[in-house]
């Protein structure tokens, strides 16, 4: 048959498979990119939380030593205030500058630490943790 016009099996056959191979990769490339989505939106969600539960420590005037735990929807949160013990003034070393500052009696530093975790949607444990520092007047 001279002169016949059409595509041979073969020529078919690759045309399809290339398509599929393209279409597969669309395929995972557009799911994992949904994945990803997922796990900013519940780690944004997670960091707003904490950063709330932080603010609410930072503005009270007298903030009490201990642990605090609460939930807001699936994402349990915790906050603890601990006192610091910071290393105020010159080492013991006897450098020749002065003597080592004595710690003062009008104020305190306590450290604020807040964990938020959550189960992520493959049921994998995660969790955020911030912390501060606040210097306090002693009352």
């Amino acid at each position: 048959m001279k002169g016949a016009r059409g595509f041979t099996l073969v020529e078919v056959l690759v045309a399809t498979s290339v398509a599929a191979i393209g279409i597969v990769t669309v395929l995972e490339l557009f799911s994992g990119s949904t994945r990803l989505a997922g796990a900013s939106v519940d780690q944004t969600q997670a960091l707003a939380i904490a950063r709330s539960v932080m603010d609410q420590a930072l503005w009270h005037v007298d903030l009490d030593e201990g642990t605090e735990r609460g939930d807001v929807e699936e994402y349990h949160w915790t906050r603890e205030v601990l006192p610091l013990e910071p290393s105020l003034g010159r080492s013991d070393d006897d450098d020749g500058l002065g003597k080592k500052d004595e710690e003062s009696d009008d104020f305190e530093l306590k450290e604020i630490l807040v964990v938020v975790s959550w189960k992520n949607a493959g049921g994998v444990d995660k969790e955020i943790r911030l912390s501060s520092a606040r210097l306090m007047e002693k009352f």
